[in-house]
């Protein structure tokens, strides 16, 4: 389905979240549950088909909680459930997490939307680069799957252009309880709006940015008032770490 055509509500939405379970999320953790939980009561809220799998990722494994579960019935993120510690493979992770999620379509056509979130760059991949991933999300993208990326705490807009997310799609939050939560509904309510046909994107607006404490997105978007946007320093790709390669997996 292209992005042109107004989706329909009795259409099936599949929603895959990839989060980052990394060391660095500790200091966020009571935030990241707490928004994680309203994102997942905003798809609850709509009276159209959403399917949910949520997928949690570090160094050390990826973890799949659920998979194509009716949003209804997703568990809510604990402090037992969600436990940060490790790196962060974020090529990986993200370029096995949608090649599973294309396997396990077998020929349905459901609304795909793929989220992926991190607060740190990619330290931990061994098996794939930027430019693969970049390639298989753009890809998807004119296939119809939408993807959202959030970056907490970071400067999401330079990662989630090499991973071939449009800056429209991209989002960075502050840290703060407030502007955390604050990005996790956004997004929820972008999806949500989707799933029931009152939007033809997920699309994030600049008014959820400036509430998620986005510091970035006025100059992404040429929102300033004096000066040119400036250009975000790329990371580079990344050298070759002594890590465990992340199983790959099937949903």
């Amino acid at each position: 389905m292209s992005k042109s055509k107004k989706p329909g509500t009795d259409q099936r939405t599949l929603v895959t979240f990839l989060l980052d379970e990394t060391g660095s999320m500790e200091s966020i953790k009571d935030d990241t549950i707490g928004g994680f939980n309203s994102y997942l009561n905003s798809l609850r809220a709509v009276s159209a088909p959403i399917d949910f799998t949520l997928i949690k990722f570090d160094s050390r494994r990826i973890e799949k909680v659920c998979v194509a579960v009716p949003v209804a019935e997703v568990a809510e993120l604990t402090t037992a459930s969600y436990q940060p510690g490790a790196s962060t493979p974020l090529i990986d992770a993200a370029y096995k997490t949608i090649k599973a999620v294309e396997k396990s379509l077998n020929g349905s056509n459901p609304k795909v939307v793929v989220c992926i979130q991190t607060d740190g760059h990619e330290n931990a991949s061994t098996e794939h680069t930027w430019d693969e991933l970049n390639a298989l999300i753009k890809e998807k993208s004119a296939a119809g799957w939408q993807f959202n990326f959030l970056g907490t705490g970071i400067d999401a807009y330079d990662t989630g252009a090499r991973m071939g997310v449009s800056a429209m799609s991209t989002m960075s939050s502050g840290r703060s309880p407030q502007h955390v939560r604050a990005s996790y509904a956004a997004m929820g309510e972008s999806i949500a709006a989707y799933a029931a046909g009152r939007a033809t994107d997920t699309d994030l607006s600049m008014s959820a940015r400036a509430a998620s404490g986005d510091a970035h997105y006025q100059r992404v978007f040429g929102q300033q008032d004096s000066g040119a946007p400036g250009k975000p320093q790329s990371p580079p790709n990344p050298p070759p770490r002594k890590h465990k390669a992340v199983d790959d997996f099937s949903l």
